[in-house]
């Protein structure tokens, strides 16, 4: 049996000095898109568990995790942005 984990981020995040001047739209859009790519990689890691356990206990069945996906990158991007906007301040 072997367990594989993929993970499914799609950008790197890196800030050049062309891009430090972003405006609070591109910054939320940014924080959004790395807080859905979190909450994603979190569903598919739960689901990989289930897989793992029913094939480890010999079911064949497993149950899909509860879809909070969409509530849960809402969440981890305001805490992201909550991040970014202090750490400007602190930065002064």
């Amino acid at each position: 049996m072997i367990l594989t984990h993929t993970t499914r981020i799609k950008t790197t995040h890196t800030m050049t000095k062309e891009q430090s001047g972003k405006n609070a739209y591109e910054i939320r859009l940014e924080v959004l898109q790395m807080a859905m790519n979190l909450a994603d990689n979190r569903w598919h890691q739960q689901l990989d568990k289930a897989r793992f356990e029913a094939e480890r206990t010999e079911t064949g069945t497993y149950e899909l995790p509860e879809d909070k996906r969409e509530r849960e990158a809402l969440r981890l991007a305001k805490k992201l942005y909550s991040f970014v906007e202090n750490s400007t301040e602190d930065e002064g």
